[in-house]
């Protein structure tokens, strides 16, 4: 388990651990002890014992109910850490009586979630029944420091081919243009197609500043003596999508997932000129094969097998990148 960054924390019994967080999310004791199946007297005890064992308050009462102390913030981030951990080993038990003997976690970023993995596990799963892969959503700068810190060992990400670190390998497993998505309404909307250059002139809607894509518009931006005007930044491309459906801007996507949203969200789709410079690339990065069990293996060869890159199976990763 996580050492927490309170020691007194692991003397306690779940119970309390789950009491407290209860009670730090209804701000309600009462509601807290019954969702627990504790008196509100033996909740109450709970509660004072556990300040007692912290030797700080970590609960502000007042008439109409409670709220944590700036310490009771910090410690209520730890006890959640130590429920997620718990419950991820309930989840591990569960699996085991199930008949699903091997567990093999998957980072990837949101595209890769939404528009690549969902067929790709689901053959997986068919050829390996007693292998559960739990998917993780992860930024792709997130993704390298989980493998380079050993805290998984596969993973998808959209990231240049120069920015894999140096220890880890990779493959490439999905290739698509980027497109413009607009607004029906919006005057580039009726274009057959265009130049980015041209869309600066209009306000996009853009993603986190370390998204890979963002990334490239901006040098591109730069490299034409302008700037991309944002009037908002969204934490994935659902999102930037959303916000073109309201006509609050621009954005530019991969190709299939504009295609997917294309009906819901009422987008015009442009494609974009010089299409070799706006290329959209998922890779498979991962650790070194002799780390890995067979599940991990079976699931990287899979993985491999299926790139979608270009339609054509990725080659084999040897060497480090």
């Amino acid at each position: 388990m996580r050492k927490s960054a309170f020691p007194a924390l692991q003397g306690l019994d779940i119970r309390t651990l789950r009491l407290f967080e209860a009670v730090v999310k209804t701000g309600n004791l009462t509601q807290a002890a019954r969702a627990n199946h504790l008196a509100v007297g033996a909740a109450s005890r709970r509660i004072s014992n556990f300040e007692t064992l912290i030797g700080t308050p970590l609960l502000e009462r007042y008439a109409r109910g409670v709220r944590p102390t700036v310490m009771g913030l910090k410690v209520v981030e730890s006890v959640r850490s130590i429920l997620d951990e718990v419950n991820g080993l309930s989840s591990i038990s569960q699996n085991l009586r199930q008949g699903l003997t091997q567990h093999v976690r998957l980072l990837g970023n949101g595209v890769a979630i939404t528009e690549y993995l969902p067929g790709v596990i689901r053959k997986f799963r068919d050829r390996h029944p007693d292998v559960l892969v739990e998917v993780e959503e992860s930024l792709s700068w997130n993704t390298v420091s989980a493998l380079q810190m050993n805290r998984a060992k596969i993973g998808i990400a959209a990231l240049r081919e120069s920015e894999i670190n140096v220890g880890l390998h990779q493959f490439e497993f999905a290739r698509e243009p980027l497109v413009l998505v607009t607004h029906k309404s919006h005057p580039l909307g009726r274009k057959q197609r265009i130049l980015f250059i041209d869309t600066l002139d209009y306000e996009h809607i853009a993603l986190h500043q370390e998204s890979i894509i963002y990334s490239h518009l901006r040098e591109e931006a730069r490299a034409a003596g302008k700037v991309i005007r944002v009037p908002a930044q969204v934490s994935g491309l659902y999102h930037a999508c959303r916000m073109v459906s309201a006509n609050l801007g621009i954005s530019v996507v991969p190709q299939s997932l504009a295609q997917s949203l294309k009906q819901c969200f009422e987008l015009s789709i442009i494609p974009m000129e010089n299409q070799g410079g706006f290329v959209f690339r998922e890779v498979v990065v991962h650790v070194d094969e002799q780390r890995m069990n067979d599940s991990e293996r079976a699931l990287l060869n899979h993985l491999r097998s299926s790139s979608l890159a270009q339609g054509k199976p990725a080659p084999s990763s040897k060497g480090k990148a």
